[in-house]
């Protein structure tokens, strides 16, 4: 997303606990408290003329649905969001493929003219605004059949940094690794230190040593050749910039389709895993994976009780 102007994140109206949509029209204010929760709801705002700007302004995380042409946004709770063709088309010609993110987990931004879309704070069908800003928050998942032997090992051999935690608690609010949308799909919040450089966060299934009928993977952490001595974290880029960095810095989304499907073969298991456990080197100091403070650490993430 392009800055122009200020950006501000806001808490906004959410159906059910778990939906990623505001609805409203942005007037001045000051500051507001910054949370990328999934639990409470977040939206990216843009607010660029207070004063005359006519237009109301959404966003949120959301899941791709592009068919044949035809592409909308779901969010939990029943959202649907279906941008303009025209507005796709824009990003389309700016190198956008929206085919390639289909049943991908993106943070999205889009904005509308109340005057003339009328969309009620309650709906949960929102049609006719205009998208400008889509961000893949997808990252690698990759299945290796033998630890450090295999060819497709790639991940294990590019994992050269620990992390601060998978999860982060900010001001008594806890962001935790969760499903999304589905039983296939994990959203994470990783907490990293980061300085100029993207770095790379990856899962890796070992089958062979999966018994069942919890589902372990393992954190990939390529710090990309980041500085050791990096003062700023994943979080703080994320939230005291108002986002201009993109969640995708701070929220990494995981397809599991694939390994669900080898678990299952694997375990004999006719369900998916009720728990998938993410094995990650864990260093609240630095991203030295040799250094003495850096320990393994077990992260769980639990089906929601609407799934079961």
């Amino acid at each position: 997303m392009k800055k122009r102007g200020e950006y501000y994140i806001t808490q906004f109206f959410y159906l059910n606990l778990q939906t990623l949509i505001f609805i409203g029209k942005m007037k001045q204010f000051k500051f507001l408290m910054v949370a990328f929760s999934l639990l409470m709801g977040v939206s990216l705002t843009s607010c660029l003329n207070s004063e005359s700007d006519p237009n109301s302004y959404g966003g949120g995380m959301v899941k791709v649905q592009s068919y044949t042409g035809y592409t909308s946004f779901k969010g939990e709770g029943g959202i649907t969001i279906t941008p303009t063709l025209a507005s796709i088309s824009v990003l389309e010609a700016n190198g956008l493929k929206i085919s390639e993110l289909s049943d991908k987990v993106v943070n999205i931004a889009y904005r509308w003219d109340p005057t003339q879309v009328d969309i009620p704070k309650d709906s949960k069908d929102i049609k006719g605004v205009e998208l400008y800003s889509i961000e893949s928050l997808d990252n690698p998942v990759e299945i290796v059949e033998e630890k450090g032997v295999s060819a497709n090992d790639s991940l294990a051999h590019s994992n050269n940094a620990a992390i601060i935690s998978v999860g982060y608690d900010a001001s008594g609010m806890k962001y935790e690794p969760q499903f999304f949308y589905d039983d296939y799909t994990i959203v994470v919040p990783m907490n990293y230190y980061i300085n100029n450089k993207k770095h790379f966060l990856s899962l890796m299934y070992y089958p062979n040593e999966d018994n069942g009928p919890e589902l372990t993977l393992y954190l990939a952490h390529n710090s990309n050749k980041d500085s050791e001595s990096a003062n700023s974290t994943s979080w703080n880029l994320t939230a005291n910039t108002g986002g201009y960095y993109g969640l995708g810095l701070f929220y990494k989304a995981y397809d599991l389709r694939s390994v669900i499907s080898r678990y299952k073969r694997e375990t004999g298991f006719f369900e998916n895993p009720p728990v998938v456990k993410i094995v990650a080197n864990v260093n609240q100091y630095s991203m030295k994976l040799d250094d003495s403070q850096t320990e393994e650490k077990t992260y769980t993430v639990t089906k929601k009780e609407a799934d079961k």
